[in-house]
């Protein structure tokens, strides 16, 4: 696509949000319907081997994805983005190609030694790897040319139609693991399928030799990041693995899978698009202004993220588990204490993230990538303790504390010139706001409310009248961001309307 050609930030941003919302969308209806469906032991087995699709996936990759995006030739002849596409998809797919026979030779080599249900799920685990890595070279060379409305509209239709197929397969065919990623498997394949088509009708006229020097260089680039990956997925999901491995029994990891699942969609609702936001924000202030705008910036995010997160974390702690059952059921209870307690430490994780955040505009991805990795070792070494102890809950306790961990060392490693904490004034209020709320709705017990929705109603009530409101009196900055903001909206609206 040609750069006269490409959409303004603003576009590519209003687009991304939209497609976003219609995905979390599919999500909050997939959940409750699944939750329902599967019980806990084929939860589990649905979740343990999503966690080797991610981690296979990303070996398989081998670091395309970031290789597309940071090499891709704009502005150049045809010729040019020819060579490009032949170096950095066609041909290292192959490669992708060779991993894939090696991984499905391992699997069959382990596969008789599992039980038949478990054996079937894991060869359509091996057969979606293949369509996966091929959507994610084209994925990337679709968003390097900046289709950013390509791009939303294939992942709106591919979740939606995953929504349609596992939901169809599970609640019509076979209510079980196999059923759901069937039904995955079907769309994976037809989605690869109509990428395969795309790129041979907008690419095959300017194919030519591969660059075999370009595409090393692209290799040497994103071998860090696919062993950042690999370490991201790790400690993202270890805990599936391991309490498959240590415990023996799908059953406890469905109820993990059940209350991390929800909380990772909570997380990425509220950290995604703040951290996609304040990194573009950032790195623009930073190359045009230096340090002092980006530290003047995160004290004002800051002061607003720091009610957000008190008020959220007590919200969770008080209710979240509600939240979980009115989605999921009351037979996926022993789901609704994982999800609390690790949603918080999502959104917490996101506080801490912002005020470490300042590495990767030094450009130390390797310290980053230091970092992950300790915490993966965090996790894994956790998780071999504490889950033959505890169960379930020494997943939970390995998860918190590694990311813990994690959002601890970014603070610590941040680079002087960019350091920044919340506004003592805003974290006095919001700290004590939180306190009176916490023990408001300890004290009532949601005025002795059973039902989910009544309870969370009730929370609701306690959060608007004892937080929110007493915030905007107490808090100067608190009160002007909101009328900032109140007042953009209205303008935007009135210039729309």
């Amino acid at each position: 696509m040609a750069d006269a050609a490409a959409p303004s930030l603003g576009t590519h941003y209003r687009r991304y949000v939209t497609g976003n919302v219609l995905v979390l969308v599919a999500g909050f209806i997939s959940f409750p319907v699944l939750t329902r469906l599967l019980d806990n032991r084929q939860y589990g087995i649905f979740g343990y081997f999503d966690t080797w699709l991610l981690l296979l996936a990303a070996i398989l990759k081998l670091g395309g994805q970031h290789a597309i995006i940071r090499f891709y030739p704009h502005g150049k002849d045809a010729a040019t983005q020819g060579r490009f596409v032949t170096s950095f998809v066609l041909s290292p797919f192959r490669y992708s190609v060779l991993l894939w026979l090696v991984a499905a030779i391992g699997y069959g080599a382990i596969a008789p030694h599992l039980d038949g249900e478990v054996r079937a799920v894991g060869w359509c685990m091996v057969l979606m790897l293949l369509p996966t890595t091929w959507s994610s070279y084209v994925n990337a060379l679709i968003l390097a040319e900046e289709r950013s409305s390509l791009t939303v509209r294939l992942s709106v239709i591919q979740r939606w139609l995953e929504l349609v197929a596992i939901v169809g397969s599970v609640w019509l065919v076979q209510r079980s693991a196999l059923g759901a990623y069937a039904g995955r498997l079907a769309v994976g394949i037809g989605m690869a399928l109509w990428l395969a088509h795309w790129i041979w009708r907008t690419h095959a006229p300017q194919r030519a030799e591969t660059d075999r020097g370009l595409w090393l260089a692209g290799l040497a680039y994103s071998t860090p990041l696919i062993i950042n990956e690999v370490f991201g997925v790790l400690h993202g999901l270890l805990d599936r693995v391991m309490l498959a491995f240590v415990l023996r029994d799908f059953a406890p990891v469905g109820v993990f899978a059940i209350g991390a699942g929800l909380a990772a969609t909570l997380g990425s609702v509220l950290n995604g698009a703040l951290a996609m936001a304040f990194t573009q924000v950032s790195v623009r202030q930073y190359e045009l202004a230096g340090a002092a705008a980006v530290v003047e910036t995160k004290r004002a995010l800051l002061g607003v993220l720091i009610h957000a997160t008190v008020l959220i974390s007590v919200g969770l702690a008080c209710a979240g588990g509600d939240f979980l059952l009115l989605l999921s059921g009351p037979d996926k209870a022993a789901s609704a204490p994982v999800f609390a307690w690790v949603a918080i430490g999502y959104v917490v994780y996101g506080l801490l993230d912002i005020i470490g955040s300042g590495l990767l505009l030094h450009k130390r991805s390797k310290t980053m990538l230091g970092l992950n990795l300790g915490a993966a070792a965090i996790n894994l070494g956790l998780n071999a303790l504490l889950i033959p102890r505890l169960g379930v809950h020494g997943a939970v306790a390995a998860t918190l504390v590694s990311y813990t961990a994690l959002a601890l060392g970014q603070v610590a490693l941040c680079p002087r010139e960019l350091r920044a904490a919340p506004p003592l004034r805003p974290a006095v209020t919001a700290l004590v706001l939180g306190l009176l709320l916490a023990t408001a709705a300890q004290a009532t017990d949601l005025l002795g409310m059973r039902a989910p929705l009544a309870r969370l109603m009730v929370m609701g009530g306690l959060a608007l009248g004892l937080y929110v409101a007493p915030a905007l009196l107490l808090d100067p900055s608190l009160r002007r961001n909101a009328l900032t903001q109140w007042r953009q909206w209205r303008t935007a609206h009135a210039t729309s309307g």
